[in-house]
């Protein structure tokens, strides 16, 4: 998408927040490496600042492959892009090699031939998540790792970085992410501890990667952030500063977006840095300098494209980058622009709470006159996620919803236009005929964090089999309890079902007190017809993958909100 002119510097009223804090830290470095392996980090950082040919390998996994991620924001890419700024008349060649599946024993018979025989002179090796997954022993990668690592240190002159594997399904200490740390420990050789840099900073809560995903391009910020501290602490670097975007969420009408970072000092002196902020093509450049332990805030105004895409949420990369007395750092984010909508208190006459009272699932009682009245939203082709060969039109798969704040409690209804209602199994709901509802409960610092916590909930609800059943649903994790009490209500209709869910206010004032604002939301239909598996999926807002990464939910808000308002999450 086109994106508007250059930015301009100007005092920012938007995704002006507290940063956070774990995006900046570099976790777990080694506390010593053998000196061969510093001279070459000092040999390296030597060619680097006169230009010199410099070739940086890559060995790993899937991980290094990128899977998960965007493709663009992998960890070693983001921290190649850091040197290359870093060191702006480097002449870097940055090779990948990276097998999907493949385990540190079978990374042996290919180190010749793939890696040494390139003359590197940085190897990041990253390797041993699949040593577990495949069931291969302790003491086989440990051996295999060790012989890897001592290697590539012995055959060639390379400076080599060991970046310890995440383990998947597991939050705290392992033993295979600290044997990694013994072996690399042993050998002398630096390491990036992946998978303690994951622990510490933002993740979800319910495993290092759920549903056996691969870690997304936010997980990859952190890890190219130990690796860089790995990288300083093999060349003997002291950081001057660290630097941090300040994230958070705010709705606008507005076309320009306000983006503000911090740069603190670290150093015993004066530092005098240079920084950039880029957000999609557009990029700002700012110069100063800071006393011992100051702090400084640079702030920009960047134009935002005007449209969303077919309503859709929609993401724009956020890169800072700083340096200075032969330093570099560097934080990226992500800024989600997505519909949003209000949810207010709704005006209906007579005649319409008759209609209400006869057409909404059992127990739904009449909504009394007020002033204002929210508006339905349709979904339809445009949300279409998976399946849009297999669709057949509106009348196969649509819906409208609307959203409304009662008294006591925030109201969303859904009427589903389904040809064929197949219900689903409660064990896995979205394999059929299903309404899914993401809400995004946290706090306006946290909103949109890509990440879920107990206050993201994702819900699932079943239409009943026949006119007067009851519903089924069920959460995707475990509800906080003061969430427990949601109500949950469906009914057939002749062109499909209705589904009404209700969350109490008091659980929401909790989080966000009595003046809330600005929660995530997004609407699921699943469509399985002829009685067989999910043929069809349709998300108003956000992607298929709403159930692992929140980012992309819509907003709701419990007042007007300006013509053309939306949601903007800086992640």
């Amino acid at each position: 998408m086109k994106m508007g002119p250059a930015c301009r510097l100007a005092v920012c009223v938007h995704l002006i927040l507290a940063p956070l804090a774990a995006h900046c830290q570099v976790v777990a470095v080694p506390e010593q490496i053998n000196l061969e392996m510093q001279r070459r980090g000092e040999a390296l950082v030597e060619r680097l600042r006169e230009g010199q040919p410099t070739r940086v390998v890559i060995f790993g996994d899937s991980i290094s492959d990128g899977w998960g991620t965007d493709g663009t924001h992998v960890f070693h890419r983001m921290f190649v892009d850091c040197l290359r700024y870093r060191f702006p008349g480097c002449d870097l060649e940055h090779i990948v090699v990276a097998t999907p599946g493949q385990t540190t024993g079978e990374a042996l018979g290919i180190a010749r031939s793939r890696v040494i025989d390139r003359d590197p002179h940085l190897i990041v090796v990253q390797f041993g998540g699949n040593d577990k997954g495949f069931g291969r022993s302790l003491a086989d990668f440990r051996r295999d790792f060790d012989e890897l690592l001592a290697w590539l240190s012995e055959v060639t002159h390379a400076l080599v970085i060991a970046c310890l594997p995440p383990i998947a399904e597991v939050m705290g200490e392992n033993t295979w992410s600290s044997t990694a740390r013994d072996v690399a420990t042993r050998q002398g050789v630096p390491w990036a501890d992946f998978h303690r840099a994951i622990g510490a900073g933002p993740h979800d809560f319910r495993s290092s990667f759920p549903y056996e995903s691969h870690p997304g391009s936010f997980t990859h910020v952190i890890m190219a952030k130990a690796l860089l501290g790995a990288f300083d602490h093999a060349t003997g670097a002291e950081p001057p500063f660290t630097c941090t975007l300040s994230r958070g969420s705010t709705v606008s009408a507005e076309d320009t977006c306000g983006i503000r970072a911090e740069i603190v000092s670290t150093a015993d002196q004066t530092t005098t840095w240079e920084a950039r902020i880029e957000f999609g093509r557009q990029r700002t450049v700012f110069t100063g300098s800071l006393p011992q332990g100051g702090r400084t805030i640079i702030e920009g105004r960047f134009q935002v494209p005007g449209d969303l895409p077919a309503g859709h949420a929609f993401s724009t990369p956020v890169h800072l980058l700083v340096r200075g007395d032969g330093y570099g750092s560097f934080d990226t984010a992500w800024l989600v622009m997505a519909p949003a909508v209000s949810a207010l208190l709704p005006r209906m006459g007579t005649a319409e709470v008759t209609e209400a009272a006869e057409r909404a699932p059992e127990g739904d009682p009449p909504v009394p006159e007020t002033t204002t009245r929210p508006q339905w939203r349709h979904v339809g082709a445009n949300a279409l996620v998976l399946g849009r060969h297999l669709w057949r039109g509106e009348a196969d798969l649509s819906a409208r919803f609307r959203v409304t704040r009662q008294p006591e409690r925030l109201r969303f209804e859904i009427h589903v236009t389904d040809d064929d209602v197949t219900v689903a199994d409660l064990m896995d709901p979205s394999r059929g005929d299903s309404v899914e509802l993401y809400l995004d409960l946290r706090d306006r610092r946290h909103q949109g964090q890509p990440v879920y916590s107990p206050d993201v909930l994702a819900l699932q609800v079943i239409p009943p089999a026949a006119h007067g059943g009851r519903a089924r649903w069920r959460s995707m994790h475990e509800l906080p309890r003061d969430l427990r009490g949601i109500s949950v209500l469906a009914a057939q209709s002749e062109d499909g079902y209705r589904v009404r869910v209700e969350l109490p206010l008091r659980a929401i004032e909790a989080r966000r007190g009595a003046g809330w604002d600005g929660l995530g939301f997004d609407l699921g239909i699943n469509d399985a017809d002829d009685g067989g598996t999910r043929k069809s999926q349709m998300m108003w807002s956000g992607t298929a993958e709403n159930y692992i990464d929140p980012a992309f939910l819509a907003g709701v808000y419990p007042s007007e909100l300006p013509p053309g308002a939306t949601r903007r999450t800086l992640q």
